[in-house]
């Protein structure tokens, strides 16, 4: 396993997380993201903990201490369901993207020889039944109302995905407030 592959497979764990957001009230919610900052920000580094998961040569603010503070902005902003929804659009279908990406993904995709068709479709097809597994889990809904949502937040957050950032910026935040915003909007 690369450490690539290491991110990556963490990246997809800590989606499991949402769970709980069932039963969390949602200043308890804050507090959880709150202090996934705080261990991702200052612990982490200061242990060493950190090295076999960040990218050689990656900014200071990376996916690692991004992710929390993707899932506290859509916590924050978005109803509990919603962001559980976006919250998987983001570790689930952007681990997806990466790994299938890495593995298939040549030629590249719309001009951008870093990403490809095989890792967006990746994104898509495993972002969906996420976002709409938690969506439900969490907001203790039918699937019957939350699967053209669940399929516009997976498709908000890929399209964001393909959007060229400068390096110094992660995906996190952006795929995490996209797939919310849509899901709440297709919701409506």
């Amino acid at each position: 396993m690369t450490g690539e592959d290491r991110r990556q497979a963490l990246h997809f764990a800590m989606t499991g997380f949402a769970l709980a957001l069932r039963w969390l009230e949602p200043w308890q919610a804050y507090a959880m993201a709150g202090a996934a900052i705080v261990v991702n920000w200052a612990l982490l580094p200061a242990l060493g903990w950190d090295r076999s998961i960040r990218r050689e040569g990656g900014p200071f603010a990376d996916g690692v201490k991004l992710y929390p503070v993707a899932v506290l902005a859509v916590l924050v902003l978005f109803p509990m369901h919603v962001a559980a929804a976006a919250w998987g659009v983001m570790g689930v279908g952007d681990a997806a993207a990466n790994v299938i990406g890495r593995r298939l993904g040549k030629p590249g995709f719309l001009g951008r020889a870093d990403r490809s068709l095989a890792g967006t479709l990746a994104f898509v097809v495993t972002a969906a039944p996420a976002a709409l597994g938690l969506a439900m889990w969490v907001g203790r809904l039918d699937a019957e109302s939350m699967w053209l949502p669940a399929l516009a937040a997976a498709a908000a957050g890929a399209a964001v995905e393909l959007v060229p950032l400068p390096r110094r910026l992660d995906d996190n935040v952006p795929i995490a407030l996209a797939a919310a915003a849509a899901f709440a909007l297709v919701a409506r």
